[in-house]
């Protein structure tokens, strides 16, 4: 992952809260609008608020959606809320946000939490969404996202936004649960869960599943088309598998969690110099996780919440490269190993009148970041190191309501970062209107930082052996939001946004070093509208328009950056409810590649249809991905300039509950 993440930064220069956090018993699946907008947002605020009461724009995805739309991972998902797109270079997903993405930053500036709990790791800060995530989606319950700089309350990754996976309770399980998948390219998903409220209040979750896919058989890559590279055919490269383990136990006020995913993927993109079509080109990674957490209501008024984690990280690669003028086959080995552990306590209290006043303290510690590489033979070591330290932010938020339609959020965050010198204080300030039961409107602004990672920290002392200073990058963000909720289950929304990014870290092409010297600018405007209805159709559309501008490069667009997103929701029950149709349609609008070509514009379209008639207890869907089988096209890096993605797919599931 180091050798890619470096190469790929060489190449675009060359080219210039859950405080309060309930279980959620009730099924969830099939809510209203207006009925969501009473769910308790755990990630917005950290405060439990209301989506119409919380300081953010936040986007919603229930387990109902996830259903009727057939999302098989964390990122299909994500390509379907507004303002979102994804990308993939055969190895990750990449999530971009109004407009902005980097190749190869493995989302290491969006905050993944699952439960409100932190899972970007301690070495790249990676915040993991495709078959690489913990998680299945059948466990999910919802998703939240909050785009813009949300770290003043949860942390130095929340720089573009911040995503927080709710799981499903035992309850809403039901039982015991088998599901079975088959699609395109030998794809096969098993999964073993069961689901159970005990009579005593207790509430368990456990589940087990593995993945497994042969991949495209042929993969096409334009700048490997020569004879001597196979004319560009990568043969039998894109196989991938995974497994997943994930428990949860919930009694009273203590909720007890834990999860691993071991995930392996072979590498047919050959992006930094590897042998192209050679299959010893893979990548190996593990993530686990163990959490605590004791939620106590002290009196009617005031909440404490007190966690615990332990968490870990192992990567390895290996990639083949010819060396030297003998072209010797040698083998490159990149592996890394995180551990750390820490713990939060927070405060919420209305002990003061008409105020809701947070304080919390967090603490980290990073005990191992060790970061390792060498050929395998002969051996040659290439680079041995070791970080470790603490982290301390103490926070604080007082959402004060001056008069009954009128509320004034305030936060502050504090924070003790051992990856950098500063000690940065970041406040964020909304106000929040609701002239009307139906109508909000809210001004928002936020500032925060995201420190560089382990990797990045490593960057210069391994390429130069020099150790200059690099600083935390930094971005302001403000928007200003209207709202229109109805109780027919009509929803509007509005947005205009302003991102201003400094302070950004990229490789300078005069020194070739890693320094703070990238600056964008990020404008534009999100709409949506969301209709519900008691039968159960939906229609959603949405448009973004956002522009990124690259401020060191005289405002020009930046690459990877599409200027218009349109995303096309629509669901009907047929037959009597017998049957439940989903269609997605997603437009990406061109993108400028990193050698100043473009990416064309894709509508990705997708259609699902779920039915749990046929038999008691069994739910069947079919599935087609990319209906008008288009290989359309992504952003690629490296010497891959742009990469085509794969044409029609078709998955077929069932889910069987006993």
């Amino acid at each position: 992952m180091r050798k890619q993440t470096i190469i790929a930064i060489l190449a675009v220069l060359s080219g210039q809260v859950n405080a309060k956090h309930s279980s959620v018993d009730e099924d969830l699946t099939n809510l209203s609008i207006e009925e969501l907008l009473n769910v308790e947002v755990i990630s917005a605020p950290r405060l439990g608020q209301k989506t119409n009461k919380s300081p953010s724009s936040v986007s919603v995805l229930n387990a109902s959606d996830i259903r009727t739309f057939g999302w098989r991972t964390l990122a299909d998902a994500l390509n379907g809320m507004r303002g979102l797109f994804t990308a993939n270079n055969r190895n990750y997903s990449f999530l971009g946000v109004r407009g902005f993405i980097q190749p190869n930053d493995y989302n290491s500036r969006v905050l993944v939490m699952i439960d409100g709990m932190r899972m970007n790791e301690n070495i790249y800060d990676t915040g993991n969404i495709a078959q690489e995530f913990m998680l299945d989606t059948d466990l999910i319950e919802r998703i939240e996202f909050i785009p813009g700089s949300g770290s003043t309350i949860y942390g130095a990754n929340a720089f573009l936004g911040l995503i927080n996976v709710v799981t499903k309770s035992g309850k809403a399980i039901k039982g015991a649960q088998v599901a079975g998948e088959a699609g395109s390219f030998d794809t096969y998903k098993g999964r073993a869960s069961y689901g159970k409220k005990l009579e005593n209040g207790a509430d368990m979750l456990f589940s087990a599943s593995h993945f497994e896919s042969a991949g495209a058989g042929n993969l096409f890559f334009p700048a490997y088309d020569d004879p001597a590279t196979n004319n560009g055919v990568a043969h039998d490269m894109d196989a991938e598998r995974a497994d997943r383990l994930f428990g949860k136990i919930q009694f009273q006020e203590l909720t007890v969690s834990g999860g691993v995913v071991d995930r392996f993927k072979r590498m047919p993109a050959a992006v930094s110099g590897d042998i192209f079509n050679d299959p010893g080109n893979y990548t190996d990674d593990r993530q686990f996780f163990g959490n605590v957490k004791y939620n106590k209501a002290i009196n009617e008024k005031t909440t404490a919440l007190f966690q615990g984690f332990f968490q870990g990280y192992d990567y390895q690669a290996e990639e083949p490269y010819l060396f030297g003028q003998t072209g010797q086959r040698r083998v490159f080995h990149d592996a890394t190993v995180g551990r750390w552990m820490g713990g939060d306590a927070q405060l919420t209290t209305r002990a003061f009148d008409r105020q809701r006043l947070m304080l919390g303290l967090e603490y980290q510690y990073d005990i191992r970041q060790h970061q390792f590489s060498y050929d395998v033979a002969p051996y040659t070591l290439y680079a041995d190191n070791n970080l470790n330290g603490h982290r301390v932010e103490v926070y604080a938020q007082d959402d004060v309501q001056l008069s009954d339609s009128l509320l004034l959020s305030a936060g502050l965050r504090f924070d003790y970062h051992h990856m950098i010198r500063d000690l940065p204080l970041n406040p964020r300030l909304g106000l929040i209107w609701n002239p009307l039961s139906s109508t909000t409107l809210k001004l928002l602004y936020s500032s925060t930082f995201r420190a560089p990672n382990a990797a990045e920290l490593a960057y210069n002392p391994y390429y130069f052996d020099i150790n200059p200073p690099i600083a935390e990058e930094q971005i302001q963000s403000y928007e200003s939001i209207m709202e229109w909720n109805f109780p027919d289950g009509l929803k509007l929304f509005g947005s205009l946004f302003f991102n201003d990014i400094s302070r950004f870290l990229q490789v300078s092409p005069d020194t070739g070093l890693l320094e703070n010297t990238g600056q964008f600018h990020i404008y534009g405007t999100e709409l949506e509208a969301e209709k519900r209805w008691g039968s159960g159709r939906l229609l959603k559309i949405s448009y973004t328009y956002n522009f990124v501008s690259d401020q060191t490069n005289q405002g020009t667009r930046a690459y990877g950056a599409p200027e218009h997103l349109i995303k096309l929701h629509y669901a009907e029950p047929l037959f009597n409810n017998f049957a439940r149709l989903g269609v997605e349609s997603i437009f990406i609008g061109d993108r400028k590649t990193q050698q100043g070509g473009l990416a064309d514009a894709y509508d990705l379209v997708n259609v699902n249809l779920t039915s749990d008639r046929l038999v008691q207890g069994l739910d069947l869907s079919a599935s087609i991905y990319n209906l008008l089988d288009d290989h359309y096209q992504v952003v690629g890096d490296g010497v891959n300039n742009i990469l085509l993605m794969n044409g029609r797919e078709f998955r077929f599931k069932f889910v069987l509950t006993y």
